[in-house]
């Protein structure tokens, strides 16, 4: 997540209209809920920024770099 200057305002947030919902686990749930917390996030948050960083990641890698990962559910 980008830091602030205290002497910059901070950037506007864009306008999220959609909603993209995805099932946990208790404990997963619970994890994210309290690095939000240390972090002072809320969880919505955090959880986006880990995964728009996910695809922004994946999103350069070749795509047999690609099929050589699996995702497991």
């Amino acid at each position: 997540m980008k830091q602030h200057s205290s002497t910059l305002p901070p950037e506007p947030k864009p306008k999220r209209e959609r909603i993209f919902s995805m099932r946990l686990t208790d404990a997963e749930r619970e994890a994210i809920e309290t690095l939000a917390r240390r972090l002072n996030l809320p969880d919505s948050t955090l959880a986006r920024h880990f995964v728009l960083e996910a695809v922004a990641f994946h999103s350069q890698r070749s795509p047999e770099e690609l099929s050589e990962t699996q995702v497991t559910n």
